[in-house]
């Protein structure tokens, strides 16, 4: 269950563009819900020049390209130190490449991500030192290496720093310090990726900058996508070029990594679900100087092997991820009450400390909640979280940094490293510091606007494809269907996606639901539904016709928000914690039981929802709060069995023979008592 949010629409702003440009009104629109309504905005959107803005404009940019000059002209032996991710290796790849194409005494650092960790540590360094580096220049980390860069100068090794990442309140001591985020820069453009701003280095170094983007924006695009920085301002530019120079690229390595991943069309989408996870891949489970080879060899048969081996290792990274997370959802079906945490922490041995980012990922997809899941390899152990919008987890995880060794992240994700022993404690100090927010944001959809489904036409979509490329910061729309009539439901690929026929008025859509099985629908036909959808163009037998791809389902006419808030209610109840003005409108009448035991016991389903239950339950007043403590009681009671995985419930009416005691039910009782205790 989500929140829906439908983005304000200014009609009249709509209508202005119209008149004033000569733009079609769903293009308008659009423009209009992204706040690009200016017509330089427009014009600079759309435009197919991809120029980037001068890169000295970026402070430090002068300093780093004069002294790595200078360890060119000098034959100095150069290091690009990169990062093990699918950004950090194609920055690595970029400036490498492009120092190496001007006859650079140069060579490439990647930590490795298990043993040494993220960033520049001392021991690689030394090993530097020994093989008589003196300039070390930095791709997608460094802005934090305070003492490593200090450690470098006492060896005689200067370091240009080149890093995305948001700055502590004191700088490097290097030579120089090229990350757009410095307080005292004035840079037009701040939201680069690693690879990104090495591209931006390369075009300060060679100072022609269609060469590099010809050259390397198919990397810089790939490290961009990877890295879900915004796909705005000049983003778009180096992903449009990327596109298209990698739909024509002479890169074995890439031309290899398309045909083992199995896409037809390379936009930003393939590369951000099918390309990068193949070179993340290399540096969760083997090492990423494959990744780095594949990229920087002109040996088709080298690349093939490259290219076969990161697809591989994909695979194997799949099956772990998976079982992590079928162990965890097996974790919360035995011991339910961890779900109720605002929260979510779970840690075990044997999970490989590489996927449980993902891993936590979908955790947090699932159950709508931030997600913190731990690897407990060693007495070091690693953690990686995922959070929803609203919620800092990165301020959170700061609130209980004395129980960590190492932290860091951002608002949606962090990674940090902890004592096995002081795992306890922090998920009880996090979950304190959330518990303290009365209520907790709420996992949310957001939609462009609602449409009529007899207005949806072909043009739309191809007006659409002008938006790409879609991802981070430009989002690929999504379109409110609202009550459409379920007509039928039917299964594909044996069971593994269903296809729903709907209508409403004269119109009669087929929409896809991928990943989900007809026992696993929770909604009926005869159902009155709103879809919250992508669209795009079908092509079978030559002919055109639109498809429809279920992002969110809901119930038309039901406060999925109010629900949600409800639930966060009852799991605050039973972690313990009486919820605000608790009173008697959070009892349950016997009529409520009566509706909901009977309604349960005519109407058997494989699973239900709480807003479904809610909605056809023949009395109004039962909530969500209401709802969960009756099935809890009549669990209690043997009356029905039940589990609940978020908002689904499975839910089996058990045999019963005479009249059951509502009083008799600890849990009836209590509740009676924590509301007259709370008056």
């Amino acid at each position: 269950m989500k929140k829906w949010i439908v983005s304000e629409l200014d009609k009249n702003k709509v209508r202005e563009l119209v008149k004033n440009y000569g733009l079609p009104v769903f293009t308008s629109m659009l423009l209009v819900i992204r706040k690009i309504c200016e017509k330089e905005q427009i014009e600079k959107f759309f435009s197919e020049q991809n120029e980037l803005s001068d890169p000295f404009l970026i402070k430090d940019m002068d300093k780093a390209v004069k002294r790595i000059k200078a360890a060119v002209t000098s034959y100095e032996k150069i290091c690009v130190y990169g990062d093990y991710d699918c950004d950090g290796v194609t920055s690595t790849a970029i400036l490498y490449s492009y120092l190496e194409s001007v006859f650079a005494n140069v060579m490439y650092y990647i930590p490795d991500r298990n043993s040494e960790g993220y960033g520049i540590n001392k021991s690689a360094i030394d090993r530097l030192n020994n093989e008589n580096v003196s300039l070390i220049i930095t791709v997608d980390n460094g802005i934090s290496a305070i003492d490593e860069i200090d450690y470098a100068a006492s060896l005689g090794i200067d370091v240009v720093v080149t890093d995305h990442h948001k700055p502590r309140d004191i700088l490097p001591k290097a030579v120089a310090v090229v990350n757009p985020h410095r307080v005292d820069d004035d840079s037009p453009f701040k939201d680069f990726s690693g690879a990104g701003l090495a591209l931006k280095l390369a075009v300060a170094l060679e100072g022609d900058g269609f060469s590099v983007m010809e050259n390397y924006s198919d990397l810089a695009a790939l490290g961009t996508v990877a890295d879900l920085v915004p796909l705005s301002g000049e983003n778009r530019d180096i992903v449009k070029a990327g596109i298209f120079n990698m739909e024509n690229t002479e890169r074995v390595g890439i031309s290899c990594l398309v045909e083992h991943s199995g896409i037809s069309k390379i936009n930003a989408g393939t590369l951000g679900f099918n390309l990068a996870p193949r070179i993340n891949a290399s540096g969760r489970l083997g090492t990423p100087y494959d990744a780095l080879r594949l990229f920087m060899t002109e040996d088709e048969e080298i690349a093939e092997e490259n290219a076969e081996l990161l697809s591989r290792l994909n695979s194997q990274r799949q099956t772990i991820e998976a079982d992590i997370y079928n162990q965890i959802i097996s974790k919360f079906e035995a011991e339910p009450q961890l779900t109720y945490d605002r929260v979510l922490v779970v840690s075990s041995k044997g999970w490989n400390s590489g996927v449980v980012g993902i891993v936590s990922s979908k955790i947090t997809e699932r159950y709508g909640k931030p997600s913190i899941i731990i690897s407990e390899d060693g007495e070091i152990c690693k953690a990686s979280g995922r959070s929803i919008s609203g919620f800092s987890l990165v301020d959170a995880v700061f609130a209980c940094s004395e129980y960590l060794e190492k932290f860091g992240g951002h608002p949606m994700a962090v990674g940090f490293s902890i004592k096995k022993q002081n795992i306890d404690i922090f998920r009880r100090a996090i979950n304190n510091y959330a518990n303290a927010i009365d209520k907790m944001p709420l996992a949310a959809v957001r939609l462009d606007c609602n449409m009529n489904p007899e207005a949806i036409v072909t043009d739309m979509v191809y007006q659409l494809r002008r938006f790409e490329p879609f991802g981070y910061g430009n989002p690929k729309p999504i379109f409110g269907l609202n009550n459409m009539r379920l007509d039928r439901i039917i299964s594909l690929s044996n069971g593994k996606h269903i296809k729903l026929a709907v209508s409403r008025g004269k119109s009669r859509l087929n929409i896809l639901k991928f990943s989900t099985s007809p026992n696993e629908f929770p909604y009926n036909e005869g159902d009155v539904l709103d879809f919250a959808v992508n669209i795009d163009i079908n092509v079978y037998q030559g002919k055109e016709s639109i498809s429809f791809n279920a992002r969110e389902i809901k119930l038309s006419n039901f406060d999925n928000e109010k629900a949600m808030y409800e639930m966060q209610d009852y799991e605050k109840y039973k972690s313990g914690v009486l919820p605000n003005n608790f009173n008697d409108g959070f009892y349950p009448t016997r009529n409520e039981f009566v509706a909901v035991y009977v309604y349960l016991k005519r109407n058997p389903e494989p699973i239900y929802t709480v807003d479904s239950l809610i909605a056809k339950i023949c009395h109004t007043s039962v909530g969500a709060f209401k709802l969960l403590i009756i099935l809890d009681v009549l669990k209690e009671l043997y009356l029905i069995d039940y589990s609940r995985d978020a908002d689904c419930l499975k839910i089996k009416i058990c045999d019963v023979n005479g009249k059951v005691d509502l009083n008799a039910s600890r849990i009836y009782r209590k509740l009676k008592e924590d509301i007259t205790n709370a008056r």
